[in-house]
């Protein structure tokens, strides 16, 4: 019987090297979700008759998710091997959007990867591509049940409530009023991310309010406006949570406002949109998985080779960055 390697392991569930180690020699902190999918995944392939060898996987992906993660996940894709197109959908309009994925879903045979928002035309969409045997994962921001056979990412509500406690932590135990970034409430990970800070706040730190509310569409453009009118309308804001992309935006909102300096700014991915503004002391902590393992775990979704699969969310450790810890990720390969 051939011996099962780490590398094995990785390729089977798309988790890093790091990450297998830690989850096998019980090295650092691994969520149990992890552990177990590890744990799995070497019973499985130790059994007789196991097949461990790499396939290049035949899938396409279409991602809306802003221009640094797009450039991560693209990187990531590219070494991947995987045999199959790419698509950007950076700041298509909900129409476009449709007409692509509706596109994509008419062979039945190709697996699709997918971030998009969610809506009840995207969800019949993708569940009548499902009945006709197409195998739809979700990744970075879940669909509904009957859209996806699985979905890859983060766990949502509790990053939000990691941003919570570390602006309540900060900000010390005194009435501060903050702005909350949203990119659009359609996608359901940015909704998540809100509810967890919301219930954060309320649970923990009850004098943090929430006293403003802007949607940016992951833009940086859009949340340059969105923030400043943020800051005009709540100019006594001691600190603002993004929840999605246009971090450039934000930054960009505070300068012209003079507010670099006195606010905290807590935010999502570190890339390279995010990392000179890390860097530099504009944005105080990312919030951040890696996306070369959300990438890969998809991959592994999508080809179906675990049975176990259908159904399954698996979620992925994610970490708390500074300019002082960022990540071998934070630029593309």
């Amino acid at each position: 019987m051939r011996r099962v390697t780490v590398a094995d392991i990785m390729r089977e569930t798309g988790l890093s090297r790091a990450t297998v180690d830690r989850a096998l020699n019980g090295r650092g902190r691994v969520h149990d979700r992890t552990r177990t999918v590890v744990e799995e995944t070497l019973r499985k392939l130790s059994s007789p008759g196991a097949d461990p060898v790499a396939r290049p996987v035949q899938a396409d992906i279409a991602l809306r998710v802003g221009k640094g993660m797009m450039g991560q996940m693209r990187a990531a894709w590219a070494a991947s091997g995987a045999k199959g197109a790419f698509h950007d959908l950076h700041m298509a309009d909900d129409a476009s959007v449709l007409r692509q994925v509706e596109g994509l879903c008419k062979d039945a045979s190709r697996p699709l990867i997918l971030t998009i928002k969610s809506s009840d035309r995207m969800t019949a969409l993708l569940a009548a591509a499902r009945a006709r045997g197409k195998r739809v994962v979700a990744v970075i921001s879940d669909l509904a049940p009957s859209a996806r056979d699985a979905f890859v990412g983060l766990d949502d509500r509790a990053l939000g409530q990691t941003a919570a406690f570390l602006i309540g932590r900060m900000l010390g135990d005194r009435p501060t009023t903050v702005g909350v970034v949203l990119g659009s409430p359609a996608f359901r990970c940015h909704e998540d991310r809100e509810i967890g800070f919301r219930t954060g706040l309320r649970a923990n730190f009850p004098k943090v309010v929430i006293s403003g509310e802007v949607q940016g569409e992951d833009s940086a453009d859009l949340t340059r406006l969105a923030v400043s009118r943020l800051l005009r309308d709540q100019p006594a804001l001691g600190a603002i949570y993004n929840v999605g992309g246009g971090n450039q935006g934000l930054v960009e909102a505070l300068r012209a406002a003079g507010r670099v300096q006195d606010m905290l700014v807590v935010g999502h991915e570190v890339n390279p949109v995010t990392t000179p503004l890390l860097r530099a002391g504009e944005i105080d902590f990312a919030l951040a998985g890696d996306p070369r393992e959300l990438l890969s775990s998809a991959l592994a979704l999508a080809s179906g080779r675990d049975p176990a699969s259908q159904g399954l969310a698996r979620l992925l450790d994610f970490g708390v960055y500074t300019r002082f810890n960022l990540p071998d990720f934070a630029t593309p390969v």
